[in-house]
């Protein structure tokens, strides 16, 4: 799942507070900007890959300005990315506390229940991301795997086939399709979008692999063994475990990880 950090803080209207003096309605703006600024260092910090560091200049951001919604959701997406999901779904509920109208902090509740295994709750944060903003592709695609591993096939298809019409060019979208088409048994299909995801996506070794492992299952060992050299080519460990598919008779499964 792709982490959906905030990168501006919606500044507040203090102006228009007639029982708020100018010394305060100063330092509330100098707080505010404050807590913009360490917005943006945790957003580098994260961007760098240092989420630890990251996380403690949004708490930081927080205890500056604890009325903007922004940092909570951006500290919640540091757990998401650092494991610790119950913690995060504390922040993102806050933050969509602070702003109903923040589909990325639904987006991020979504992939932590998603994660905790909850998905009904998953769902219900997805569908509200996509109903404040219904071009949210991510959001269409993580709906697909939430409906998908909570067991509802059809509804997984569909939410994926409506990522791909949002952005054609969605490649992971174009694989986890193909995931829940072989499932389905419906391996023409399934092959069909394992292509538009590897065309889509050239050195990507995941659809390669998908591809694969159904030429398997249909007792195509020539096209298995087009697949495993593209895998190795391209020097991909997903190519070792194809190879043991091929030769070794191991059981594989398609995967959309």
């Amino acid at each position: 799942m792709k982490l959906r950090f905030m990168l501006s803080v919606i500044p507040l209207v203090l102006l228009c507070l007639n029982n708020v003096n100018a010394q305060d309605q100063l330092q509330a703006k100098e707080r505010t900007q404050l807590a913009v600024e360490l917005n943006q260092q945790g957003l580098r910090l994260a961007s760098a890959g240092h989420v630890n560091e990251a996380v403690d200049v949004f708490k930081t951001a927080i205890k500056t300005a604890p009325e903007l919604a922004v940092p909570y959701n951006n500290l919640g997406a540091s757990y998401n990315a650092l494991g610790r999901y119950d913690e995060a779904v504390v922040l993102f509920e806050r933050a969509i506390y602070l702003d109903q109208k923040y589909p990325e902090a639904y987006y991020n509740l979504g992939d932590a229940y998603l994660r905790l295994g909850q998905y009904p709750s998953a769902v219900k944060a997805y569908e509200q991301s996509l109903h404040l903003k219904p071009d949210f592709s991510e959001a269409q695609n993580s709906l697909g795997v939430a409906y998908n591993n909570w067991g509802k096939r059809r509804e997984a298809i569909e939410a994926y086939k409506a990522a791909i019409r949002l952005r054609p060019g969605y490649p992971e979208a174009y694989n986890n399709l193909g995931t829940v088409l072989t499932e389905a048994r419906k391996y023409e299909e399934a092959v069909a979008c394992f292509h538009q995801a590897a065309a889509l996506k050239p050195n990507w070794a995941l659809p390669r692999y998908n591809l694969g492992v159904l030429f398997l299952r249909q007792n195509d060992r020539d096209g298995a063994l087009a697949e495993y050299r593209t895998l190795a080519a391209i020097s991909s460990p997903f190519a070792e475990k194809l190879y043991g598919g091929i030769y070794r008779a191991k059981v594989l499964v398609v995967s959309n990880r």
